[in-house]
């Protein structure tokens, strides 16, 4: 929808600099904006680059030097991406919910309880002792087993599955495909065989949680597996059962955590990292993409590679493999250097 420059600075509160009856069509990323198009800017990098953008305006941190033509105008905000966020919230298209109730479709077992005002979309499964807080959505197909909670406000997207004994806070999205409690993966040989281990666990998942489309948090083999408040898991991330999330994990696209790994608050995965099994990570550790973490990380830790190590460890070793090439070199001329002074010192004693 069209709006303009005023109006977006009072959604995110920001001053605009220039004529607030400009109108735009849409934001846009900085690379691709055009006249029509408000864009954004938060580092200096591209701060000196206004001037050449074709972009009709941008929202600015405060502090960066930017500098605009007379057609541009500016929304000078504290942080440009928190501000965006807020702006894309009025921009973005809403989802066509079904109504409040039941869909004509949807099969819900009488022993369920619904909260008020809850939207059951077509063709959803809602299975006895299922509780569903206040004004919570299930969008079409989706299923919630046996004696799980949903919270309020909770949203689950399109064929999203909530298996039996899970536990959901408030406001925690779930994107289409997820699956929340899955069993675990567990199996011991004995005469030839894989013998399957029952997994009797739930999935316990805080509030203001997000998991992305297809991604999969197994059950517990004992007690829950916990994903902690404010925790954000992308697309196709795996975490393994008797797993122990501290409060905003961040796990990006690919990242598989092994059964029974331990991490404190503000853990941050890289995509396509991983975490062997039963492993203790302190709060605040993070982990560079494509990494794979062996053993346990002290707090803060910043681990990189594979096996993954210390930054200062990592890049010293790849420093040091970058000299490699050169070595033979370097070993000939000190073959040679010390040919040399044998060859005087013979000369010297002959």
């Amino acid at each position: 929808m069209a709006f303009s420059a005023a109006t977006a600075a009072n959604w995110c509160r920001g001053t605009v600099q220039g004529d607030g009856a400009r109108m735009f069509q849409s934001m846009e990323a900085f690379d691709r904006a055009q006249a029509g198009h408000l864009t954004f800017i938060g580092i200096p990098e591209l701060a000196k680059n206004m001037l050449g953008c074709p972009a009709g305006g941008a929202i600015c941190s405060r502090g960066l030097p930017v500098k605009a033509r007379p057609d541009q105008v500016l929304i000078w905000v504290e942080n440009a991406d928190l501000a965006v966020a807020e702006v894309l919230d009025k921009l973005a298209i809403k989802p066509a919910l079904p109504p409040v109730g039941v869909h004509p479709t949807a099969i819900v077992d009488p022993a369920a309880h619904l909260g008020k005002d809850v939207r059951i979309g077509p063709l959803t499964v809602i299975e006895a002792g299922a509780k569903l807080g206040d004004r919570t959505v299930v969008m079409a197909q989706g299923f919630v087993g046996q004696n799980s909670e949903l919270g309020a406000d909770c949203f689950l997207w399109p064929q999203a599955v909530v298996r039996e004994r899970c536990v959901l806070g408030q406001r925690v999205i779930l994107h289409s495909g997820c699956v929340i409690g899955a069993d675990g993966f567990g199996y011991r040989l004995s005469a030839g065989r894989y013998v399957k281990i029952p997994h009797i666990g739930g999935v316990s998942i805080g509030d203001d949680c997000e998991i992305g489309a297809n991604a999969t948090v197994d059950r517990g083999k004992f007690a829950d597996t916990v994903i902690g408040a404010g925790s954000k898991l992308d697309n196709s991330v795996q975490v393994g059962h008797n797993v122990v999330l501290g409060r905003h994990t961040i796990l990006v696209s690919h990242v598989a955590i092994g059964g029974s790994v331990r991490s404190g608050d503000y853990l941050t995965m890289g995509g396509g990292s991983v975490i062997a099994d039963h492993l203790t990570l302190g709060p605040g550790v993070r982990v560079a993409g494509f990494s794979a973490v062996t053993g346990d990380a002290e707090p803060q830790a910043q681990l990189v590679g594979a096996p993954a190590r210390t930054g200062r460890e990592y890049f010293s070793e790849l420093r040091a493999l970058h000299r490699l090439p050169r070595l033979p070199a370097t070993l000939r001329d000190l073959e040679q250097r010390i040919a040399a002074l044998e060859s005087l010192t013979k000369d010297h004693h002959s």
